[in-house]
């Protein structure tokens, strides 16, 4: 099983867009990410987001070209301040291969709750991270930022 762990998209500012949904630039970045990665075979089999707007919408770009047949679906939990080791059970008991939409600092936190180091490189908006569980333990693959 792969867990893919992704940063939203850059966001409005709140004045431009209460809601702080993705710019267009953000969008177009989230978009050619997901092209790259479609050239190299990524799938997801589910694909989870925050409420917000900006992790939604990221999720449903990666979806769309990655994963078509995939319904993204809002996750409670995933909000930029909640506790990541609340959802470790739960992803502990998946067995498919999973995208995960949200926030700084929800990202970087659950990945260090999963493989105990931080991701080592600032998470500009649309980096994605791939983890794969060897044996008993996450491991980072790769990293990708747009």
């Amino acid at each position: 099983m792969k867990l893919y762990l992704m940063r939203h998209g850059q966001a409005a500012s709140p004045q431009v867009d209460p809601q702080r949904g993705l710019t267009s630039a953000g969008r177009h970045e989230v978009e050619q990410l997901a092209r790259r990665l479609q050239a190299r075979g990524i799938h997801f089999e589910q694909v989870f987001h925050s409420e917000k707007a900006r992790a939604q919408q990221t999720a449903e770009i990666m979806s769309g070209i990655l994963a078509p047949e995939v319904t993204p679906r809002v996750h409670k939990g995933m909000r930029p301040d909640d506790d990541p080791s609340l959802l470790w059970p739960e992803i502990e008991s998946w067995q498919q291969d999973t995208l995960i939409a949200s926030h700084l600092p929800f990202v970087p936190n659950l990945l260090i709750t999963l493989t105990g180091q931080p991701p080592g490189v600032a998470m500009v908006p649309g980096t994605i991270i791939c983890l794969q569980k060897d044996s008993d333990d996450w491991r980072i693959a790769w990293l990708e930022s747009p």
